[in-house]
């Protein structure tokens, strides 16, 4: 074998230490964590009970705001800035920031630099399409694209690929679905604590703190400037926003954080862009992690009970309200079938997605004498967690799937089996028809080995895409990663999917500027447009695009 670096597809990175900001495989500190140690396969969560904490690059808003707000200097005059009690300074009512210009941006080398890898025909066959892959995007951060078009990256500036807070935040800008970007700072002071959610091709919202005082940022001219509104008092922070339409707003706010997760959260909805807002309980005993609202009255919320956080597959629950969260109906997720900081989307008010996890046995020699010294006893007895008939049969199909990743692997690069854990996690996808209420588990391609979704985004009924990494293994530079990027995506609801791989480009930086070795962050504005960004370290310059545009649409 070629000495070679083996990469750990499988989010090796200390999650107490890196601002979960920009987590899951991108390795902030990667580095040093591989030459210390042995790998092990991707897609698998250790079992004692998966860190919260959402797995995406693109998720580092939910981190905990006001720790990180409580280190940036507010510098210059704003209008706006009030004194409040206890000798801080706060918001008193909303201010807009005055008009910035944008500045291209422009990677050294780049030259425009586009390729194609990965030609999908959609099921159907009726029509198809062809991925390209960007090498040189924005730096990493959240996609949000509303319409064909425009589309926002809010990406963070780091002093190093180990740093846990940006020094700085700015928000590129394309009009022309990826192919070229434009850079606008955000309001200095600013910390977003959702992704940027968009509703029309300029008007934007993003929930965050400024100066440790939960605020909504709305911009309606396409990021050139913003308006701040600060939240009630008492409700808490914005951990998710959801805006189906320009100055309508739900989002869930909460004070109180379970390993980075709200707890209790409540439904918070503006219908005036931010100017006023009213906020209204879910359902007692349940923490909301997703949500997705289809029209300014309707919208679904995926989380888990309060009883089962600690367990290793809580249970999952749903919600339904049509009446901007006045009245909820509750639902549930089968059994087995997990959630974190889920992706959730809804085309409609009936069609819904939501991107969890299902839990496999773990290889049978981890229970010898590798292990032994290290188990506990409530770990070599705990029971496998319960699951539904549907979730168990996706169990046994990813247990077989994953057992011969690992042996393909294993006959090329030297690879432990990594934990002690007798349980693994591995990404699933379930699908509603009726709001959010009943769920039903899909079963993810033969092809796609161990999967670990980052991003998921549905334009309609039938059509939906997911981004992130299947146990593939594939050389990078002079390193082996056993993980590889992967799309896979569905024509007719969920009832059947489809995979896109993408070649690694030879110039692809190795090890800790890795941007090759997860797709995180998904965003689909129509049926025939869709963009994904590849994962990459706090500190990397640029990260790809991907975009799919179906010709003839």
């Amino acid at each position: 074998m070629d000495n070679l670096v083996v990469l750990d597809g499988s989010d090796p990175v200390d999650h107490g230490a890196v601002e979960r900001a920009l987590s899951h495989p991108v390795f902030d500190e990667l580095y040093a964590d591989i030459v210390a140690r042995s790998v092990e396969a991707p897609g698998e969560r250790a079992t004692s009970r998966p860190s919260r904490s959402p797995r995406s690059t693109a998720r580092r808003w939910r981190v905990p705001v006001a720790a990180a707000a409580a280190v940036v200097a507010l510098v210059g005059v704003l209008v706006g800035v009030g004194v409040i009690g206890g000798g801080g300074r706060g918001l008193s009512h909303p201010f807009t920031t005055a008009w910035s210009p944008s500045r291209p941006f422009v990677h050294a080398g780049s030259g425009g630099a586009t390729t194609r890898h990965g030609t999908w025909r959609l099921v159907d066959e009726l029509r198809s399409g062809t991925w390209q892959q960007n090498v040189y995007g924005p730096p990493p951060g959240v996609l949000s694209c509303s319409t064909p078009g425009p589309c926002y990256v809010i990406a963070g500036t780091y002093r190093s690929s180990h740093a846990t807070t940006p020094v700085a935040e700015t928000l590129y800008v394309s009009t022309n679905d990826g192919a070229t970007w434009s850079a606008l700072p955000l309001p200095h002071g600013l910390v977003p604590s959702t992704p940027l959610e968009c509703s029309g091709p300029q008007w934007c919202a993003t929930g965050g703190t400024y100066e440790s005082q939960p605020v909504l940022a709305v911009t309606r001219d396409g990021g050139h400037s913003f308006t701040i509104d600060p939240l009630p008092a008492g409700v808490g922070t914005l951990h998710t926003v959801s805006c189906p339409s320009s100055g309508v707003c739900m989002g869930l706010v909460s004070a109180a954080l379970h390993t980075q997760a709200p707890v209790d959260a409540t439904l918070l909805v503006t219908s005036d862009g931010g100017s006023t807002f009213h906020d209204e309980p879910i359902l007692p005993g349940d923490s909301m992690v997703g949500l997705s609202c289809t029209s300014a009255t309707a919208c679904t919320a995926v989380g888990l009970t309060d009883a089962s956080a600690h367990e290793l597959v809580p249970v999952g629950v749903s919600a339904l309200t049509t009446d901007q969260g006045r009245t909820w109906q509750a639902g549930s997720l089968p059994v087995g079938f997990g959630v974190e900081f889920s992706e959730l989307t809804c085309a409609d008010a009936q069609h819904c997605f939501v991107a969890g996890f299902v839990p496999i046995p773990n290889n049978a020699s981890l229970a010898t004498a590798q292990c032994a010294s290290t188990r506990t006893a409530s770990t070599r007895t705990a029971p496998f967690p319960a699951m539904s008939p549907k979730v168990a049969a996706i169990s046994k199909t990813e247990t077989e799937l994953k057992a011969a990743a690992a042996a393909a692997a294993s006959g090329k690069y030297h690879v432990s089996e990594g934990t002690c854990q007798a349980v693994t996690l591995v990404s699933d996808v379930a699908t509603s028809r009726d709001g959010g209420l009943t769920w039903t588990p899909d079963v993810l391609p033969a092809d796609v080995p161990a999967p670990h979704l980052n991003g998921l985004s549905c334009p309609t009924a039938t059509v939906c895409w997911a981004g992130g990494q299947e146990a593939v293994a594939q050389k990078i530079g002079n390193g082996v990663n056993l993980g590889s990027s992967v799309l896979i995506g569905t024509t007719d609801g969920g009832s059947t999917w489809s995979k896109v791989v993408f070649s690694v480009p030879a110039t692809a930086p190795n090890p800790t500027g890795q941007s090759y070795l997860s797709i995180g962050t998904v965003s689909c504005p129509s049926a025939s447009v869709c963009l994904a960004r590849g994962m990459a370290a706090a500190g990397a310059r640029d990260a790809p695009v991907y975009s799919l545009v179906v010709p003839g649409n």
